[in-house]
């Protein structure tokens, strides 16, 4: 028979995927199939694909009773291959076991169907005529019989053949089925022999309760008995159509996830179907993944095209094969920032991609799908549906967590860097909260700002009254000369000129800040434009009623204002005027009477000044009267404002402390802890620079860190003298203490110090624990976090072997189901135990990078582990038996 495999294995070109499996078919041959179209007709072998097609079953096995049909098969198995079909020859066999015999599935491979050379029949139908011998396939009435061997005797045949074969226990729990024709005691007999998971690989329609609690009951007794894990005794649980006519064809299945439509596959996922079986219906991945790269280049990513996996990638090829190149591609076009060797990792780029070489990216996120490019040496641009989105960045659509090589060891390595681990994963509230803090530590800089200025104002209330008693004492002489009367006309003309200058700088300044609001006004308005709605039109348009009644009230009454001040202004123009018509009068009245004092005590040219520059003084204590209220204002102010800032630092530890909360209860192994402000030694540190030159010895400022949890509460208690004192500190440096935190109160106050994560991992503290078992801890948290892709490169060259299976694997296991995970490893463990979805081979010769993939069920991808990731079959062969002789001793 001419049927090609091969056709199948281009149908997933993103590795491995979940497909509907039907392993319990017939067709017209089998005489329990009811159907109205000729015998073998073209139109039966349409109408039968067209019916699995549109259940979506892309593998069956066709297993006719006592029968196999090579004819009917090949056109199924033909016309099944147009639609992406891969159809499995097999036989549905009455066993002699139990009270009345047991129907059992035996499902073969392909090359079973071709005859041998030189021989006409093929292995099914040989092993037919073995297994019923002189006994007839059907009574008279055309049911099947039972064939001549039982359960143990026909394995040990189809083992004889040597054609690939596995077999299924047909409707295990009805009649003719596994548990309702055997004992117990024969049941664990067939236990006891190994048939399971080896041969037997699964178990169609155990539905009856009872059977199910009998069956994990002889499991665990078996395995008990002879010392082995249960999961050796545990077959697939598999449901199956066992259609009598059409319409129940493929309305029973299975969702099993292969790498590739073929055989191999299939009993793959079958004996490993804890991994890789898909339960209930196979839904769309709703979670963020890159779908697809590419370069467009003439450097070394010359053609290179990558489809990726919703779960677990691998990137395999010995060093210098060009997997780090890759792995910095899909970092460049995402913008993601290179955390160390930046000189290294553009190297890279350069030579793989190179000037003028395009990055082209496909991912999903937010229920859509995004496609991004980069040009080497530009910006990123991302597209949705073909249309380009300016300004939008590829953070903001589709985070990624990024650690390139030897990243992780330097985040094992420095604790600060931990808190990272966490914040990645919380950057949407963390950017809220932090733009508030902004906000309100700039709102706190002005307070401060203000502060000191007006603080320098009212330190200079003293100056002032001695300035005054000072001019006083002037105008006294003249008082007492009795030169005073005589100048009293000029004197009331210098008060009143200052009293019209006060005036004029008022009416000017409200002007000014008139304007000032009606910019912002208009500009606050104009920001809140266009006002519409999708869902709410109508309420938007009233809303946009009411805004511009409102503006249209404010401009009219803000044009009202200036033309009062306009006003206002010209009449005060009118009595200026008049007045200096009026001081202009009185000069010559004042000079003579100046020209009569004979006194040369005094000039009488100084009264007047005397006087003016008095009544200045006095209007500027007025001030610092006021200046001290607001002092008392703005103290308070600021108070409630680093009162809301503690309170949004809080917040921050909240929003960190609910994600390790997360992430402790999405798996065991690792702990987290949030601690509050928990860096005393970086507050030391800004303390020391703080009171640098101040004589003030570290230890002092530790007690002074460990007693108060932030700068704020410092500058709080800087009265609390006798507790600076109970630190060690002397009079002196309590004096110059409290000095420069007054001089230094926007870096103190202002300081956050900072959470630290404490991380245990199998209970301990990772600070306990070696960089490999650190590394292995910070994996797993990255991988619990969230569900957004994570991208390492090489991350096993931080971890042990041990700890990469008892750690990593493991938990790549249940993590890959929830987000995607790229990974360029040198470690087989990861790809082959972590049962990887896809796999791409990296290959470096003649300047290029060469690219091959599909997933661990393809051969050449096998092999490709084998020879890369073993050393070659002849080391994997020689390790394997040595580690089997090792066993046996241990």
């Amino acid at each position: 028979m001419n049927f090609d495999q091969k056709c199948f294995t281009s149908n997933f070109p993103g590795g491995t995927r979940c497909v509907r499996v039907d392993l319990h078919l017939h067709t017209l041959v089998d005489q329990e199939f009811k159907y109205s179209f000729p015998k073998n007709g073209e139109a039966f072998i349409h109408a039968y694909i067209q019916q699995l097609k549109e259940q979506a079953i892309r593998i069956g096995a066709i297993t006719n009773h006592n029968k196999f049909d090579q004819e009917e098969f090949k056109k199924l198995s033909q016309e099944g291959a147009k639609e992406g079909i891969l159809l499995l020859p097999g036989v549905e066999l009455s066993v002699a076991e139990g009270r009345s015999g047991i129907h059992v599935l035996v499902i073969f491979s392909p090359e079973a169907v071709r005859p041998a050379k030189g021989e006409s029949t093929n292995a099914i139908e040989k092993f037919l005529t073995i297994a019923f011998g002189n006994k007839p396939r059907f009574d008279d009435q055309g049911y099947p019989g039972l064939c001549a061997l039982n359960l143990e005797e026909t394995i040990q045949q189809l083992d004889e053949f040597q054609v690939p074969y596995f077999v299924v226990l047909a409707h295990a729990d009805q009649d003719k089925g596994f548990f309702k024709e055997l004992r117990g005691s024969r049941i664990k007999d067939f236990l006891r022999r190994g048939f399971f998971r080896t041969k037997i690989l699964a178990l169609q329609d155990l539905a009856y309760e009872k059977y199910k609690l009998d069956w994990q009951m002889w499991v665990k007794e078996i395995a008990r008995e002879e010392g082995k894990n249960e999961r050796n005794y545990q077959p697939a649980l598999i449901r199956a159509s066992d259609p009598k006519n059409l319409a129940e064809v493929g309305r029973k299945y299975t969702c099993l996830k292969v790498g590739e439509l073929s055989f191999d596959a299939l009993k793959f996922a079958l004996a490993q179907h804890e991994l890789r079986a898909c339960p209930g219906c196979i839904l769309p991945v709703q979670y963020p993944h890159i779908k697809r790269v590419a370069a467009e280049t003439e450097k070394m990513l010359k053609g290179a095209e990558v489809f990726f996996n919703p779960a677990l990638n691998n990137f395999i090829g010995i060093r210098g094969s060009g997997k780090s190149a890759l792995i910095e591609t899909i970092r460049y076009a995402l913008d993601l920032e290179a955390k160390a060797d930046v000189d290294y990792k553009d190297g890279l780029l350069q030579n793989a991609v190179g000037s003028g070489g395009k990055i082209v990216l496909d991912v999903y996120a937010r229920g859509q799908d995004y496609h991004i490019e980069r040009i080497y040496g530009e910006r990123p641009k991302v597209y949705r549906e073909g249309e380009y989105i300016p300004h939008l960045h590829p953070r903001e659509i589709f985070p990624v967590v990024y650690y390139g090589q030897k990243d992780l060891q330097k985040q094992v390595e420095n604790k600060p860097l931990q808190l990272e681990l966490i914040d990645q994963f919380i950057q949407e509230p963390l950017a809220a909260i932090r733009q508030q803090i902004k906000d309100l530590e700039d709102k706190i800089r002005e307070k401060i700002n203000a502060l000191e200025s007006l603080r320098k104002k009212v330190a200079r209330k003293q100056e002032f009254s001695e300035k005054r008693a000072a001019l006083e004492e002037k105008i006294a002489i003249f008082q007492n000369l009795q030169i005073a009367g005589k100048l009293k006309k000029e004197a009331n003309f210098k008060r009143d000129e200052l009293a019209l200058e006060r005036v004029e700088y008022l009416l000017l300044k409200w002007n000014d800040s008139l304007n000032t609001l009606k910019n912002e006004i208009g500009e606050d308005y104009s920001s809140i434009l266009p006002l519409e709605s999708a869902e709410n039109p109508r309420l938007f348009e009233e809303l946009k009623i009411i805004l511009e009644d409102l503006f249209i009230v404010f401009n009219g009454k803000v044009k009202d204002l200036e033309q009062a001040i306009q006003s206002a202004r010209k009449r005060f123009l009118r009595l200026k005027k008049s007045f200096q018509a009026e001081k202009e009068k009185i000069l010559e009245e004042v000079a003579q009477i100046k020209r009569q004092i004979d006194i040369s005590v005094v000039s009488p040219d100084d009264y007047g000044k005397l006087i003016k520059e008095l009544e200045q003084v006095k209007v500027l204590q007025k001030e610092l009267e006021k200046y001290e209220g607001r002092v008392r204002q703005l103290h308070q102010q600021k108070e409630q404002l680093y009162g809301e800032l503690q309170r949004l630092w809080h917040q921050e530890w909240l929003t960190r402390k609910e994600k390790a909360g997360e992430v402790n209860n999405a798996q065991n192994l690792v702990h987290l802890e949030v601690i509050y402000k928990g860096d005393k030694e970086q507050f030391v540190n800004v303390l020391q620079h703080v009171f640098q030159g101040t004589g003030i010895r570290r230890d002092r400022l530790e007690k002074v860190a460990r007693y108060y949890q932030d700068g704020i509460e410092i500058l709080r208690a800087l009265d609390e003298r006798e507790r600076f004192l109970s630190f060690g500190f002397t009079e002196k440096e309590w004096l110059k203490f409290y000095e420069r935190a007054r001089e230094q109160e926007k870096l103190l106050g202002l300081y956050r110090v900072p959470d630290t994560l404490e991380i245990k991992y199998g209970g301990q503290s990772i600070s306990r624990l070696s960089l490999g078992q650190r590394a292995s801890a910070l994996l797993i948290l990255l991988l619990s976090f969230e569900n957004m892709p994570v991208i390492v490169d090489q991350p096993e060259d931080d971890l042990d072997s041990q700890t990469i299976y008892h750690g990593l694997i493991k938990e790549l296991v249940k993590l890959k189901r929830k987000r995607q995970i790229i990974f360029a490893t040198h470690n087989p463990n990861i790809p082959v135990l972590g049962d990887c979805e896809q796999v791409a081979v990296f290959s470096y010769g003649d300047n290029q990078i060469g690219i091959d993939k599909g997933s661990i069920d393809h051969k050449a991808i096998q092999q490709s582990i084998v020879e890369i990731m073993e050393g070659g079959r002849e080391a994997f062969n020689k390790r394997k038996e040595i580690y089997n002789l090792w066993i046996s001793w241990i």
